[in-house]
């Protein structure tokens, strides 16, 4: 399990992850389980040096025998000597990871990123979504203007903003049409979609908006820190935390970190 965040304003782009990997094995039965965590991996990349893309990563660890890192840093390379915009940019991600994916025998797990930042030609800000899974065709969307994306687990940070979890009204409904047996009305499905619309309307916290640069980089830490935080009281083992990790490209200035941690972290990390 592993959290990352993006968030595409007029200003630039805001990634953001936590740090922990988990290592998983398969029991003698068939199950999957987290037979160890390390806490001080890194999941935000600069695409190259001094760049204009940034990238985070979220799901498997790696892929296959292949990091992340050394990924990005093949991507980077390719952003300069043809300097890309950054759809061509995510487009050329989804290449690599998938010819690596498809060229290693081992099976790898669902894979994803975000990339975002700006076009040389007129410094205009944008991102991405790309998943990627053990087979198939790779999936990739672009993020809206104000808006924040939230992948690995996004449901203890969804209750806080919107006050209750994303799947409570079909779960209600549910139990309700179960409660009424034949004696369900017409139309319910609407009359109940509406109903409930209009009672949790008041509980939203805010709506997505285009924030300032600023703003949006305490969103995404907010988010990271939420989540991180309900996953360590939650029964079992902690398999996102460590230290939060936020970095921005603004449409002014090249790749810079918020949030970084050095590389003896883990030396003296409990």
């Amino acid at each position: 399990m592993t959290i990352a965040a993006a968030y595409l304003t007029s200003e630039g782009v805001v990634l953001g992850s936590d740090s922990a990997t988990a290592v998983q094995v398969r029991t003698p039965d068939g199950r999957e389980g987290v037979a160890q965590v390390f806490r001080y991996a890194q999941k935000v990349f600069e695409v190259g040096e001094n760049a204009r893309l940034g990238a985070c990563t979220w799901g498997s660890g790696s892929v296959g025998r292949t990091s992340h890192r050394t990924l990005i840093a093949r991507l980077g390379d390719i952003v300069e000597k043809q300097a890309l915009n950054v759809k061509a940019a995510a487009d050329e991600l989804i290449k690599l990871v998938c010819e690596e994916r498809d060229r290693q025998s081992e099976e790898m797990g669902g894979v994803g990123y975000y990339l975002g930042g700006w076009d040389l030609q007129d410094h205009t800000p944008s991102c991405y979504q790309i998943s990627v899974s053990k087979k198939g065709k790779a999936q990739m969307n672009a993020l809206k203007l104000g808006m924040g994306s939230f992948s690995g687990v996004p449901a203890f940070f969804t209750r806080v903003f919107r006050g209750y979890d994303g799947q409570l009204p079909s779960k209600v409904l549910e139990a309700l049409k179960e409660g009424l047996g034949d004696g369900e009305p017409p139309e319910f499905d609407k009359l109940f979609n509406g109903a409930f619309q209009k009672a949790a309307a008041p509980l939203v916290a805010a709506g997505y908006r285009d924030l300032p640069i600023r703003e949006a980089i305490d969103f995404i830490h907010a988010y990271l820190h939420i989540t991180v935080k309900a996953v360590k009281f939650t029964f079992g083992p902690p398999t996102c935390g460590g230290p939060i990790e936020v970095a921005f490209i603004s449409t002014d200035r090249r790749f810079r970190w918020v949030c970084h941690k050095s590389f003896d972290a883990a030396i003296g990390g409990a």
